[in-house]
């Protein structure tokens, strides 16, 4: 939808200052073109459309923002557009003549806005430009005769003029629209009074728009700004005044045009609404037609209207370059049901809505929607919720008007059952079930729309003793229909060899030998598993291989083919060790030395196995409390004290580790620790004097 403002021109040859001029009125007017972005909740429309002419272009018959739209006394219409020029055209759309050219000059345009005739069939046509804020006046044949007005704020002067009128006697209303005030002139121009000025009260504008005189002389307003129409006298004394701001009935939304007819009643052109507003002489709301769109009987931001003597409507639809034509003949409503409806069963009945929302109006608005099957009535409104059985139905919507018409139409509904139940499978799907497990299966529920729940048939086994994929199947049946679902059952093992290995192992290496590894048999590490009867063992190093002295561990693995466990364990392999040999007595006694004399530590392993006997770090010592009750032997075969060092005597198999001691150690008491390769730490206790 093009949103083109009804009071803002699209001139070709505008300079930028002129545009520049133009921004300073646009805000006087945005509170009326605000409403151009919202659609019509229209009462239903008693006109009827009878023709429509006109395109976007600057061709004969096209037009760009059409804004003002009169009838003369042959019935001709004349439409101003913003190709700066007055059309005329005959009752059916076609181009009679075409006057106006561009410019501030006599007999041309630069934003031509409203246009009216009078008796005569002389063309009035207001210029809306700031340069140009003027009146002009031209004979039946679009012949210059004269114009009046100048910018500014006093007497004959205007600002943004829209709306113009003529009365009986050829005196000219002029809605001056920026000054917000009405001005009338003689049929001369002389100026003769004004009235209104900015405000909301009565007798106040805000950029009034259209102006239109009735039979009597009285003068109707349409107040853009404040959404409503003034009434007043010739003269302008205030009569009456009606509308708010809204899209019900007798609300505006950016109101532009306004028409009396010979019996007078005022058409309204609510362009924010796109849609057109009758009421009687006295204000009431009688009627409306119109929806926003493009269609034919469809405004786009209407901007003004105009009615001949045979009470045919003349409609500016400003927003879609065109003019559309209505006839306000009486019509009677048209009752639409809606298209026939097949509806899927949902039990003993069924909810379907009807709608006859697209039943149009005929001279009056729609009053009363009425359903029935027969000679049963269903209920009352334009849209209804009904509950049918199973099968065919023929539903009759009968609709009347405030004209006193009435129309009815057929709905055929038909309530099938073409649906299958649907299966709900309980619990997970797929399932996963350990081997050697139990299998319960959680079974499945079926519902159908019109047989409600039905009975659910299961087949397919599961065997819990076998990995693999199994499938349950569902079977439904509602008598008409019938469906399946599916379960997957998948037997897996996912649980490793039980896998149980023996105790830690300590031995000691062979004695009197030379030996520093051994055979070690140990027990067999055994696994079982719950599904598989078949399940590999291996341990590393095997039982019955050579172990170092020191700790191994031995690691064990047991698979059933897919999932494997572990387990360890240690065999340790000791040396051969006796004790110390004397010099050195062994705890619990405590061995007295003097301090700074090396002591020969003697033991045996029971073999030679090498120099390497010792642990790192090993031998060390380090002071203890002394306890004077302990039995204290005196080391009586000392050395002198040079450096520790060790050494092996194979003729007595000894191993001999001189320790040298310390004179700072004097009346202290110390432990020391011989920790060998195989990790055995052997102690023995000193006191220094």
């Amino acid at each position: 939808m093009r949103l083109a403002s009804p009071t803002l021109p699209r001139a070709k040859n505008s300079s930028p200052g002129r545009r520049s001029r133009r921004r300073g009125w646009f805000g006087l007017l945005l509170l009326m073109f605000v409403a151009l972005l919202m659609f019509t909740v229209s009462a239903a429309a008693t006109c009827t459309f009878v023709l429509k002419w006109g395109s976007t272009g600057s061709a004969a018959g096209q037009f760009i923002t059409p804004r003002g739209i009169a009838v003369d006394p042959s019935g001709n219409v004349l439409v101003t557009d913003q190709n700066n020029r007055v059309q005329k055209f005959d009752s059916s759309g076609n181009t009679v003549s075409t006057f106006g050219i561009n410019g501030v000059v006599s007999g041309g345009f630069v934003s031509p806005n409203r246009v009216t005739t009078d008796s005569a069939g002389n063309v009035y046509v207001t210029d809306s430009d700031e340069t140009a804020a003027r009146v002009q006046k031209f004979n039946s044949n679009g012949v210059f005769q004269f114009t009046f007005g100048t910018p500014g704020t006093g007497n004959s002067q205007f600002e943004l003029p829209a709306g113009v009128a003529v009365d009986s006697s050829g005196n000219i209303y002029v809605a001056d629209s920026g000054n917000h005030r009405i001005q009338k002139f003689d049929a001369s121009h002389n100026f003769v009074t004004k009235w209104g000025s900015s405000g909301t009260g009565d007798t106040q504008f805000a950029a009034p728009q259209g102006v239109a005189v009735d039979s009597a002389g009285n003068v109707y307003v349409v107040d853009s700004g404040n959404n409503r129409v003034q009434k007043f006298t010739s003269s302008g004394a205030f009569l009456a005044k009606w509308g708010t701001s809204g899209s019900g009935d007798g609300e505006f939304s950016s109101p532009m045009g306004i028409a009396v007819d010979t019996s007078g009643n005022v058409y309204v052109a609510d362009s924010g609404n796109n849609r057109i507003e009758v009421f009687d002489p006295s204000g009431t709301f009688v009627e409306s037609c119109g929806t926003s769109g493009s269609g034919d009987g469809q405004f786009t931001s209407p901007g003004d209207v105009a009615i001949d003597t045979a009470g045919n409507l003349y409609v500016a639809d400003t927003g879609a370059d065109r003019v559309q034509k209505f006839s306000t003949t009486a019509a009677p409503p048209v009752a639409n049901a809606g298209a026939d409806q097949t509806v899927e069963c949902a039990g003993a009945t069924t909810s379907v809505s009807l709608d006859g929302s697209a039943s149009t109006a005929g001279s009056g608005t729609i009053n009363s929607y009425s359903w029935a099957e027969g000679a049963n009535p269903l209920g009352t409104g334009a849209q209804l919720s009904v509950s049918l059985s199973s099968g065919s139905h023929i539903i009759t919507l009968t609709v009347t008007d405030t004209g006193g018409g009435s129309d009815t139409d057929d709905v055929v509904v038909n309530i099938v059952d073409t649906t299958a139940p649907v299966i709900h499978v309980s619990g997970d799907d797929p399932m996963t079930v350990e081997c050697h497990t139990g299998f319960s299966d959680p079974g499945a529920t079926a519902t159908d729309a019109c047989a409600g729940a039905v009975s659910v048939t299961p087949s397919g086994s599961v065997n819990t003793l076998a990995p693999g994929s199994y499938t349950i199947t569902y079977t439904a049946t509602d008598g008409a229909n019938t469906s399946t679902a599916t379960r997957t059952v998948n037997v897996v093992d996912t649980t490793p060899p039980a896998i149980t290995c023996p105790s830690d192992v300590t031995v000691t290496l062979p004695p009197n030998s030379s030996a520093t590894s051994t055979a070690v048999s140990y027990p067999a590490v055994t696994a079982t598993d719950s599904c598989s009867s078949s399940v590999n063992v291996n341990s590393s190093p095997a039982s019955g291989s050579l172990f170092p002295v020191g700790t191994t561990t031995v690691n064990a693995t047991a698979s059933d083919g897919t999932n494997s466990s572990s387990c360890s364990f240690h065999v340790t392999v000791l040396y051969n060790f006796a004790g110390f040999f004397p010099p050195i007595a062994n705890l619990p006694a405590i061995n007295v030395v003097n301090a700074g004399r090396a002591v020969p530590v003697k033991f045996s392993l029971s073999g030679f196995k090498g120099l390497g006997i010792f642990a790192a770090g090993s031998p060390a010592s380090g002071q203890i409390v002394c306890n004077p009750s302990e039995n204290a032997v005196t080391v009586q075969d000392t050395v002198t004290a040079g450096g520790s060092s060790l050494s092996y005597d194979a003729s007595s198999d000894q191993y001999i580790y001189v320790w040298k001691t310390d004179p700072s150690w004097a009346g202290t008491c110390r432990q020391l620790v011989v920790q060998l390769g195989d990790g055995s730490a052997h102690r023995a206790d000193f006191r220094f004097k």
